[in-house]
């Protein structure tokens, strides 16, 4: 559900290091520069304007908010030479990979799988659980998990190398909301302003504890496995598996809702507060300047065909300002999510199914099993067999279309 995955730039208090730059000086062209920079990552001018200024032969970025500061960053000044001067990234695109593959169709790529959310006792802090009447309860961290280890088998059959970034409904980050109380306290401190509204000692501490939970799942969870993905595990690609969900009709009244679709994700369309963030702005341009929009398209296209197959399902479509569309294939979306900006590699979020939709509801509820069997009136393989069939045919036809 990466729609519900709120982006608290305002959280991450470090001081950017403008330098991670230097590397791309003279890399890329102004033409593809600005091109990138209009259609992927800031679909409205409006919203760089103050905070990035082109010139004819570099590009200026705002070092810090309310200083007349700013980093140079020089064009390429020609295609070849762009090309020719790359920086060496942990990761390597697909070309590379199947250049050098062997016998099997992913031999040599380096895969981390993202299974999103935590589940387990966390799910409902999270607001990743939901349980309708006596049903069991629908955990998106626990499915997500299931299908990532399958998914990891089928890959590692393929010639992939693959780590889990999450193994179990463990949290990553040694952070506990109770070790982050006092930083939840003076966020809302800062929420409330100097005229805070008037609350009970016991709502001030209720809504507190809130803070301190957001910043444990959304803030610290999600930065310890970016270090975990960019230090250590260093992959060529991540894919982030979720589920969706769909608004409730009515949140006090829980019923299933019609609506089952699918949508892939890659890191792009910063809005205005985002770009003014001096930490998301470089983060951006890093995601912009390392060329891992190319392989993000590539394997976010190939996942959406792949899906549309195997499930039947409509492309979902994004109406507000904080996602822009991507290629010409349905359902391929870029969206600035705290993963796919932190991690420095391409990123694709799986965001196909609707959770509280009649049919997944169904679906979740019959479980894991062998064969087809008829469910919601259909007969059908498990909903984990499906994901993980959708997603190793887009990444066989993602690799395969970058064979010399």
């Amino acid at each position: 559900m990466a729609g519900l995955l709120f982006l608290v730039g305002p959280l991450f208090g470090d001081s950017p290091d403008w330098s991670r730059l230097d590397k791309y000086k003279g890399t890329m062209e102004r033409a593809e520069f600005v091109r990138l920079l209009d259609e992927v990552f800031v679909p409205r001018k409006s919203w760089r304007k103050n905070w990035i200024e082109l010139d004819e032969d570099a590009v200026r970025i705002r070092r810090q908010a309310g200083k007349d500061e700013w980093y140079l960053l020089p064009f390429a000044k020609k295609s070849k030479d762009g090309e020719g001067n790359l920086p060496k990234e942990y990761w390597r695109p697909a070309d590379v990979l199947r250049a050098n593959a062997e016998a099997k169709p992913l031999d040599g790529f380096r895969i981390a799988l993202d299974p999103g959310h935590l589940g387990g006792r966390y799910s409902k802090m999270e607001g990743r659980h939901f349980v309708i009447g006596e049903h069991l309860p629908v955990k998106e961290g626990a499915l997500a998990l299931q299908v990532a280890k399958r998914l990891s088998q089928r890959l590692q059959a393929l010639g992939a190398k693959v780590s889990l970034v999450r193994k179990s409904a463990k949290p990553t980050t040694k952070e506990r909301p109770k070790s982050l109380r006092e930083e939840g306290k003076a966020w809302q401190k800062r929420i409330d302003g100097k005229s805070p509204p008037e609350r009970t000692k016991s709502e001030q501490k209720k809504i507190e504890k809130r803070r301190a939970e957001i910043l444990f799942f959304r803030k610290e969870e999600i930065k310890a496995r970016a270090r975990l993905v960019n230090d250590q595990i260093k992959p060529d690609l991540v894919i982030c598996i979720h589920l969706n969900a769909a608004p409730w009709p009515d949140p006090e009244n829980l019923s299933l809702v019609e609506r089952n679709d699918y949508h892939v994700l890659t890191n792009g369309a910063y809005m205005g507060g985002e770009v003014a963030l001096d930490e998301q702005r470089l983060q951006m341009m890093v995601k912009l300047l390392n060329l891992s929009h190319r392989q993000e398209r590539s394997l976010a296209e190939s996942f959406a065909l792949s899906f549309g197959r195997a499930t039947g399902l409509p492309p979902f479509s994004y109406e507000g300002p904080n996602a822009v569309k991507v290629g010409e294939v349905p359902g391929v979306w870029a969206r600035n999510l705290i993963a796919n900006r932190l991690y420095e590699c391409p990123v694709v979020f799986l965001e196909p199914y609707i959770a509280n939709s009649k049919e997944v509801f169904a679906r979740i509820q019959a479980g894991d099993y062998e064969g087809t069997k008829l469910v919601a009136g259909k007969m059908k393989v498990s909903l984990v067999e499906e994901y993980v069939d959708a997603a190793v045919a887009g990444l066989v036809v993602h690799a395969a279309s970058h064979s010399r």
